[in-house]
């Protein structure tokens, strides 16, 4: 065991001075510790060096270098990150998970310094008072990343603790209770946010994004119906909303470049009570800049609540990717939207669509909107690669012969069948080869899975 310590730490040191050597010099401090000391010239490293080698380890290997020598023997006990996740528990089968934790407990009593990166997240991690000491002891030491994971039993409550960190920058939880107290003002210096099955009423949420000015990333994930979600991030660049949202709206967050909104939980209508709304209104005018857009086929019906325009208000003028999932092709209001967004999507240079293969059946309406869409005049000349997954109807190859017609710069379209359609799949890679394309460049890929073509 400890040889093999010593083969990482090795290794770990090669990839410094490899890295050192890139730059064409050694820093000064190295290269003479390097030449006075030739038996041992790991131990003699500056002690950041020292740190970024034992943090390539994991904790146990980090903590059996302190037999190595008396320079070694606190060397773990002061690295400012501390990861224990399920690479942690390698190894350890059989050992209940609360002893895990009373050997986390130990390692964080042994610790000196402050500890400003710490994760948590094991298999069968649970509530258990020993988790309460451990947690406490974490965000009393100066945490500015903190990560827990709680993945078994029911949510876990956090400590007031967590509300007076307020030098905290990253926050990722999974199935906890966060519930501040009244005097919380928020976290100033936060930068990214993970809310994964938390517990949190919208308008809670909402008041904690907006007193995040420095908030950059955002995560929230809920299979609990939240009403009303209003994101107001002056600096946000990234957002991934999933889950039942009555409501998302996103102000103020003119940075925004990559969102992905997933309402497809929402298949069980019966969540919700009849006749009550369901809307999304973050496009067009709240993300002038986004460049990346991935939806489910809910946010893009909510997109033109009141008729379907031929454009959306606002162009999208820097999306570059679009990504849909889980479209039925035999709904016609649902792929007039789409091409309602792709028209207002000039300068998309990627769009990547999954198909659903129910009510894929074709009908007469959707036939009258090819036809009309594909006598119109309009051409995206930008558009450069398309990806279509599950293709296994007959309206998805007329919305391929579409984007055959219409997209003058498109270098590749990728087709992947549906699983065992091999008979449907064979006809549509013939049908598709005989059609004419207005891009003379233009590659057809076409894939079945389980299938060479």
């Amino acid at each position: 065991m400890l040889l093999g310590t010593l083969t990482l730490i090795w290794s770990c040191f090669m990839i410094v001075r490899m890295l050192c050597n890139v730059k064409k010099r050694v820093p000064q401090g190295l290269e003479q510790t390097m030449s006075n000391s030739t038996s041992d010239i790991i131990s003699n490293l500056p002690c950041n060096v020292l740190e970024k080698i034992l943090m390539c380890l994991t904790i146990q290997d980090a903590a059996r270098t302190s037999v190595l020598s008396r320079k070694w023997r606190y060397n773990w006990t002061k690295l400012p990150h501390l990861i224990f996740n399920d690479e942690y528990c390698r190894g350890s089968r059989g050992v209940a998970m609360n002893k895990h934790i009373m050997t986390i407990l130990g390692v964080l009593l042994l610790h000196q310094g402050p500890i400003l990166k710490f994760t948590l997240s094991l298999a069968a991690v649970e509530s258990c008072p020993e988790l309460d000491l451990v947690v406490s002891f974490v965000l009393n030491n100066g945490i500015q990343e903190f990560t827990l994971h709680i993945q078994n039993g029911g949510p876990y409550r956090l400590p007031s603790t967590l509300f007076l960190c307020l030098q905290i920058e990253h926050l990722d939880l999974v199935s906890c209770v966060y519930k501040p107290p009244l005097a919380f003002k928020g976290f100033t210096r936060l930068l990214s946010l993970v809310f994964n099955e938390v517990v949190i009423p919208g308008d809670v949420l909402s008041s904690l994004i907006s007193s995040c000015p420095l908030l950059e990333r955002l995560t929230v994930i809920s299979s609990t119906i939240v009403d009303y979600l209003q994101i107001v991030a002056p600096n946000l660049r990234f957002l991934h909303c999933e889950g039942l949202f009555r409501s998302i709206s996103v102000q103020n967050s003119c940075h925004l470049a990559e969102v992905s909104v997933f309402l497809k939980r929402l298949r069980n209508w019966s969540a919700f009570n009849e006749g009550e709304p369901l809307y999304s209104n973050m496009l067009p005018e709240s993300i002038p800049a986004i460049e990346l857009l991935e939806l489910d086929p809910y946010n893009i019906k909510f997109m033109a609540v009141g008729g379907v325009p031929k454009s959306l208000p606002t162009t999208l003028a820097c999306l570059k990717v679009l990504k849909l999932y889980d479209i039925c092709f035999g709904d016609v209001s649902l792929v007039s939207n789409i091409l309602c967004l792709i028209r207002s999507s000039p300068n998309m240079e990627k769009l990547e669509v999954w198909a659903w293969p129910e009510g894929n059946a074709l009908v007469d309406p959707f036939l009258e909107l090819m036809e009309v869409e594909g006598r119109s005049d309009t051409t995206l000349n930008q558009l450069r690669e398309v990806n279509m997954h599950s293709v296994s109807g007959k309206s998805e190859l007329l919305f391929l012969k579409f984007i055959l017609a219409k997209w003058r710069m498109l270098e590749t379209l990728i087709v992947v069948g549906s699983l065992g359609d091999v008979y449907f799949g064979f006809g549509l890679l013939k049908e598709l080869t005989r059609f004419r394309s207005l891009s003379p460049q233009a590659e057809i890929i076409f894939v079945i899975p389980g299938v060479a073509v």
